[in-house]
């Protein structure tokens, strides 16, 4: 039967509009009331509420009770008191919706969450509302019980069961008339009214009756149901504490005249003289603090200090709940508008770490992110040392278009102490930021706190960077990594340089193999000989693990060159190789064996005025026919020749760098690096590296004598020398050599005065050009030709 009407009573407050509240499942629990009740939710917004169904058709006698506790639970206002959202009469029944309670008979079942302390908060809530309704409101409840004490979802404990609340001023009071249709008034109902009756209440103090109740719900708070009068008067104790035995006795008495009302008990409770035995119970750490918690946004420094210690010492003995629903909220309003600063923020996030995530953007996200654009650094620090313990409750889109364009205005901070917070957040947010927040405004700043002018910011970001290497964007990553580290490894701290050697360590596996050879092995060696010796044992580790990485991929390249020998030219210029090799060719394979090779069998025939040009490759053939006019002694002479800086070297075109040459054996070709001063970051301003474009960084080497084969430098603004062209037979050339003067003609003409001046005019005959090539044929023979020689040719 209760099933059914429940599902009756559940389609008749959805059916009427006017009541916007549906009831959910009923309560069980040990009721000796007149009303059922249900959890419920209220349609608009699903919030969750307690119903209070009176069935007029079931208890039609009782009415006027159902009527009067709707009544003064509306016009009734007190923190002690369930609060009321709505109330509904229809021809069937009553509905009472109320906030969201379960009745104390549930509750005290559990003993472990309704310890002694908890019970004496409890009971010192309802003391101080039974108070106000005798007191204040010259009342008298008339009902107090078990059954109408209801506990909040925060804890607080909270009075109900207003059937016979009668004020004294009533022309009709209720508790004259309908108090013995209360179920189980008999029971709980004082000496005095069992004897003579619920008129015997008009002649004595209205507030006698509310001291016994009370008395007999201390009974129950501790012991559980009583059911005679008798177990109130026994001397055994039971349960109850001792400190509160002796009140409790006082508020049982059988005389009227004897009993202590509910204030007087409070009092008692509340005195801290020690004058009266067994004063001073309610003078406990939870009754001290709950008082303390709606007076918190207008507590001073010194006080809410003090508050915030006592809390954290004795939070374990509160209910969880309460802490979530009650004091939390006030310590959110106390953040935020309270000026609590940063120690009320470390009670916030210690309260809220049992929160459901749902629970949390609610009742604290809002406040926090909020904070973050606080002008007073010490939240905004605060914030950013405790994002560990709330970041995950945060939404992505929430941490990228609120959070995060907060926090970037601490890599600008004046403080050294926030700049440096900024960065070590970063490694805690960037799980939750987009790809466009990382691979712009981040690194953009990060780019600023590298060149921090605190050595410990400049250490932290490039940590920062290794750790969070993984997240940055595939096509900004190598780049941006390289410079950012190889620009550490000159940082004067030489904790900068650790960090940038472990980050490179850790971070092996995101550079290819060329970035690997070209851009970073020659920028690690140098620490190799740091003058720290930390520095050194780090660089030794990291560069073992970009050695091998470059080993294994070598080992990977296929062996093209094994199939052509290294003295033969590329087919394209050399033609077919010789299909027979002899001893002193195979001696001659050594790296420049070709070249040497080519132009020592060219010197000694090559007599033609055309080949005052270029140097250019030889072929075999050529090679083959010089062999026979060459003789050994004068090819041993000129290899001493050939060793000029033009050895088989050809310029490079106008466009290319000064610092660039090229080969035409396939040889690499050094190209100035691009600047890509991406995020802040420029390029390598190391003074002794040259750039590249395929990366590789020219050092010149104390170990291998590269002076000797260095190329004669040339301005860029010098245009380059084309290779040299055959010459037409029919044109008459005119050489001019850099050692010989040029034959001088000399003629006379006349003055105007009539004297003869002489005339120097500058030719070159075939037999002077002759004349001197056997000149130059000498210095040859006798290996006295310098690098002069060489220079008229470019």
């Amino acid at each position: 039967m209760d099933f059914l009407k429940s599902a009756i009573t559940s389609i008749a407050a959805k059916a009427n509009s006017a009541f916007p509240y549906t009831s959910g499942e009923k309560v069980e629990f040990r009721n000796d009331t007149i009303w059922n009740i249900y959890h419920g939710t209220r349609r608009s917004d699903n919030t969750p509420c307690t119903i209070f169904e009176f069935d007029i058709n079931a208890q039609r006698s009782r009415l006027t009770l159902a009527r009067n506790a709707t009544k003064k639970l509306r016009t009734l206002r007190f923190p002690g008191v369930i609060k009321v959202l709505d109330t509904y009469e229809s021809d069937s029944f009553i509905y009472i919706a109320a906030e969201h309670v379960v009745p104390l008979d549930v509750a005290i079942q559990n003993r472990e969450v309704l310890n002694d302390e908890v019970i004496k908060w409890g009971l010192y809530s309802v003391a101080n509302t039974v108070k106000f309704i005798n007191v204040d409101a010259s009342s008298i409840h008339g009902n107090i019980r078990r059954s109408s004490i209801f506990i909040t979802d925060s804890g607080e404990w909270k009075l109900s069961g207003f059937e016979v609340l009668t004020s004294t001023k009533d022309e009709d009071p209720v508790i004259y008339t309908f108090g013995g249709l209360v179920p189980e008034a008999g029971r709980y109902a004082s000496p005095e009214v069992a004897k003579s009756g619920w008129d015997i209440l008009k002649k004595q103090p209205h507030d006698l009756l509310d001291s016994y109740l009370f008395g007999a719900l201390i009974f129950e708070a501790f012991n559980g149901i009583f059911t005679t009068s008798d177990q109130l008067q026994s001397s055994m104790r039971k349960q109850i504490p001792t400190e509160l035995f002796g009140p409790f006795k006082k508020l049982v008495q059988q005389v009227p005249r004897q009993r202590a009302s509910v204030k007087q008990f409070v009092d008692l409770g509340r005195d801290i003289s020690k004058a009266t035995p067994g004063s001073g119970f309610f003078r406990t750490d939870m009754i001290a603090l709950s008082e303390s918690v709606d007076n918190l946004s207008v507590q001073s420094e010194y006080e809410r200090e003090a508050f915030l210690k006592e809390l954290q010492r004795v939070r374990e003995k509160f209910p969880p709940s309460y802490l979530r629903l009650k004091v939390l909220p006030e310590l959110v309003k106390c953040f935020e508008f309270g000026g609590g600063g940063p120690k009320v923020l470390a009670v916030i996030l210690d309260i809220s770490q049992d929160m459901s995530p749902e629970e949390f953007q609610v009742a604290v996200a809002p406040t926090i992110v909020k904070m973050f654009s606080s002008p007073d650094r010490a939240i905004r620090l605060a914030l950013l040392e405790s994002l560990p313990k709330f970041i995950e409750f945060l939404p992505n889109k929430v941490v990228n278009e609120k959070v995060f364009p907060d926090m970037l205005t601490g890599f600008t901070d004046i403080a050294p102490a926030v700049r440096e917070q900024t960065v070590k957040a970063v490694l805690v947010i960037i799980s939750k930021l987009s790809d466009r927040n990382i691979n712009n405004d981040l690194l953009r700043h990060l780019a600023k706190t590298q060149s921090d002018e605190q050595p410990g910011i400049r250490t932290n970001t490039t940590i920062c960077l290794g750790k969070i290497a993984h997240n940055l964007g595939p096509h900004t990553r190598s780049r941006v990594l390289i410079t950012a580290f190889t620009r550490s490894l000159r940082d004067p701290f030489v904790h900068a340089r650790n960090a940038a050697l472990m980050a490179l360590a850790v971070t092996v596996d995101i550079f290819s193999p060329e970035d690997c050879s070209n851009k970073l092995l020659p920028q690690l060696c140098p620490s190799l000989l740091d003058r720290e010796k930390i520095i050194r044992t780090q660089a030794h580790k990291t560069l073992e693990a970009y050695l091998a990485k470059v080993y294994a991929h070598a080992a990977t390249i296929p062996d093209t060159g094994s199939a052509q020998p290294l003295n033969s030219a590329p087919a394209s210029l050399a033609g077919t190789p010789r299909p027979q090799e002899t001893a002193a060719q195979t001696a001659d394979s050594s790296w420049a064996g070709w070249a040497i090779n080519g132009f020592t069998k060219r010197l000694g025939v090559d007599d033609e005025p055309q080949n005052h040009g270029v140097p250019s490759l030889t072929t075999a053939s050529e090679r083959e026919s010089t062999d026979s006019s060459l003789s050994s002694a004068n090819a041993t002479k000129s290899v001493g020749n050939i060793l000029s800086p033009a050895l088989s070297v050809t310029r490079p075109s106008s466009a290319s760098s000064s610092l660039g040459f090229g080969t035409t054996g396939g040889a690499a070709k050094f190209e100035p690096v691009e600047d890509h001063d991406d995020f802040g970051w420029g390029g390598f301003d190391d003074d002794n590296t040259i750039s590249a474009a395929n990366g590789h960084n020219v050092v010149p080497s104390e170990e291998d004598d590269w002076a000797a084969f260095e190329e004669p430098t040339r301005s860029a603004s010098t245009p380059a020398i084309p290779a040299a062209k055959a010459i037409p037979a029919a044109r008459t050339v005119h050489v001019t050599s850099a050692r010989s003067p040029p034959t001088k003609t000399t003629s006379t003409s006349r003055t105007a005065s009539g004297a003869k001046k002489p005339m120097v005019t500058k030719s070159h005959s075939i037999a002077a050009h002759k004349e001197q090539k056997k000149k130059e044929s000498l210095f040859a023979d006798t290996g006295a030709n310098d690098d002069d020689g060489w220079g008229d040719g470019w």
